[in-house]
């Protein structure tokens, strides 16, 4: 129960300082996910216990290059800064991690990859895919409900991509930055696929983002 609450406040801060970030401007928002790439970067040489510099190189190349698509989303719909393109995406992540976590703890029994990551099951899976249709539902209407599997797939996918490389280097988590969550790694691996696929849709289907009713 106390890990449950820790999670949730630290998610909680932490989600207001995203939403923030992103909705301020262009100006918080590129500061934002150059924090965030610089911090995962860091977290990665750090927990890395034998790391090349050809492979330290390698990873801050695909970092920044994610940094830059990610950066590039609210920009990519209409050509003008659209915080809501960008705000989709992440709460649409959020959404799936939230529907694995409550889900996936009190009945996951069928193991998705238990060499890798134990926690991971296939009820998880499904609770987050679940759960995001509901919202891309609401976001993008029936025609898109298909984005909750998407974003189940491919957040998972990070995840499970970050957690093998925590297996491989002996440790629990990429760093301490939150409480309840871990590193900046451990945050933000659901965005390290769906980022830069969901930048290329944005340039190949016409989406109409809902939270324009709510958003300035």
């Amino acid at each position: 129960m106390k890990e449950t609450l820790t999670r949730m406040g630290t998610g909680l801060v932490f989600g207001i300082i995203v939403i923030a970030s992103v909705s301020m401007g262009p100006w918080s928002n590129a500061l934002l996910w150059i924090s965030v790439s610089s911090l995962a970067v860091r977290e990665f040489i750090q927990g890395s216990k034998k790391i090349s510099t050809s492979t330290v190189w390698g990873f801050s190349a695909f970092v920044a290059l994610w940094m830059s698509m990610v950066i590039g989303i609210p920009w990519q719909n209409s050509g003008a800064y659209e915080p809501s393109a960008l705000l989709s995406l992440i709460l649409m992540i959020w959404t799936n991690d939230s529907g694995a976590y409550f889900v996936g703890k009190p009945l996951g029994k069928h193991k998705l990859m238990p060499s890798i990551s134990p926690g991971k099951s296939w009820e998880g899976l499904l609770g987050g895919a679940a759960l995001a249709s509901l919202l891309a539902v609401w976001l993008w209407g029936w025609s898109f409900v298909w984005m909750g599997p998407f974003v189940a797939v491919f957040a998972t996918s990070g995840n499970l991509i970050e957690s093998a490389w925590k297996r491989r280097n002996g440790i629990k988590d990429s760093g301490a930055l939150m409480p309840g969550h871990g590193g900046v790694l451990d945050r933000f691996d659901g965005f390290m696929l769906t980022g830069p696929i969901y930048f290329v849709l944005l340039s190949l289907l016409p989406f109409e983002f809902t939270l324009k009713t709510i958003l300035p």
